[in-house]
């Protein structure tokens, strides 16, 4: 399996109740200084045209023609930092279509994946990765990039093929999910956060996640990295309530998606690899990160 904790020791749950025994709000803080702008610009020219033709070339292949009229009113851009200079910009603007997804965030969420990656490689704690972005939110001064923050080699995915192979399909489903989310926002002509309620807003979360799943599972690619993203979203969302709001109803609607047609994710080449168990493993995860957000915030 892609992304999955060791249940023997309960190692999720100790992750996730690490993750929201934190203060229920969270300041607004500059991360523009995490990454030198040398290494944005790398992933601006090596991960932009690559994500550009994952969702005009291969997301745009699955899907029905209503959707893809859509895609065609949309763009995308590539930005060093988005507009809060946030670790999570990713957003599509509801006026115009067009999707945001900043460098910074593109290096933090790939820099996630390869962390959670090679510490499950290493049989290291996962939870010291939660607790390094508990203290990346939470420390005003605290800019320490992930890879020297937790000793990971750089590139460390050269010297390990399970750090190589389980963090670049973590990232991509990742980035698939994310993508697709987006589009859905506009294909459903959602309102802006600021306009609406909070139960509003969460219904509009709730209707994209569906069709990101939905179309995914057209894919036939498992979503593995909505694991590691919800886990880490939930810090920010904690204090942000109305922007992308994360809630323990919409996590239990996206496992319940996922436990509704499970084999749907699993591709015709990897139905040696991969069966309907590792499917209801990434929904069971998903509900042990709503529960304990719930038993945390109530909500």
């Amino acid at each position: 399996m892609m992304f999955q904790f060791p249940a023997v020791n309960n190692s999720l749950q100790l992750i996730v109740v690490s993750l929201f025994c934190c203060s229920l709000s969270v300041q607004a803080k500059d991360f523009t200084k995490l990454y030198t702008p040398e290494q944005l610009q790398r992933v601006q020219a090596v991960y932009g045209n690559n994500i550009k033709a994952v969702l005009f070339e291969d997301i745009a292949a699955y899907l029905l023609p209503a959707e893809r009229a859509t895609l065609s009113t949309m763009n995308i851009n590539f930005p060093l930092y988005g507009d809060s200079a946030g670790l999570f910009d990713f957003y599509v603007n509801l006026q115009n279509g067009k999707i945001t997804f900043p460098a910074l965030s593109i290096k933090f969420l790939d820099d996630l994946a390869v962390a959670f990656a090679w510490y499950q490689s290493k049989g290291l704690d996962l939870a010291e990765v939660v607790a390094y972005v508990n203290r990346l939110y939470f420390e005003e001064a605290y800019l320490e990039p992930p890879f020297k923050a937790l000793n990971i080699p750089e590139k460390a995915w050269e010297q390990d093929d399970f750090v190589d192979d389980v963090s670049q399909k973590t990232l991509k489903s990742a980035i698939a999910f994310l993508l697709i989310h987006e589009v859905a926002h506009w294909h459903y002509k959602h309102l802006a956060y600021d306009s609406i309620s909070h139960r509003q807003a969460q219904q509009q979360e709730i209707q994209s996640d569906a069709l990101a799943l939905n179309v995914m599972g057209r894919m036939r690619t498992i979503p593995f990295g909505i694991v590691p993203w919800f886990m880490t979203v939930g810090m920010m969302s904690s204090g942000n309530p109305t922007t992308h709001p994360l809630s323990s109803d919409r996590l239990m609607a996206l496992a319940a998606v996922l436990e509704s047609d499970p084999a749907k994710y699993i591709s015709y080449e990897n139905r040696h690899v991969y069966s309907v168990a590792t499917v209801t493993g990434v929904a069971k995860e998903i509900r042990t990160i709503a529960e304990q957000m719930h038993k945390q915030f109530g909500r």
